[in-house]
């Protein structure tokens, strides 16, 4: 087990699936990392039919340096 954190530090620019147990907050929590990739869709393929409670993360940012979203 590790923080959530310190996997996205580990694993940046990667999508990465952490089971994180019940009842414990994502954002604050350890977990396992079940699976890191490139792909997005690697990800969710590997982790289909997992009945844990799996956090999909993508470790860094969405969007490419000097570029802005507004909602």
């Amino acid at each position: 087990m590790a923080p959530v954190q310190a996997l996205k530090e580990a694993y940046s620019g990667e999508w990465l699936a952490i089971a994180i147990p019940e009842g414990v907050d994502v954002h604050s929590a350890e977990g396992e990392l079940v699976f890191h990739s490139l792909d997005e869709h690697e990800v969710w393929r590997a982790i289909k039919g997992d009945r844990r409670r799996i956090y999909v993360t993508y470790a860094g940012s969405l969007l490419p340096e000097g570029y802005a979203a507004a909602f």
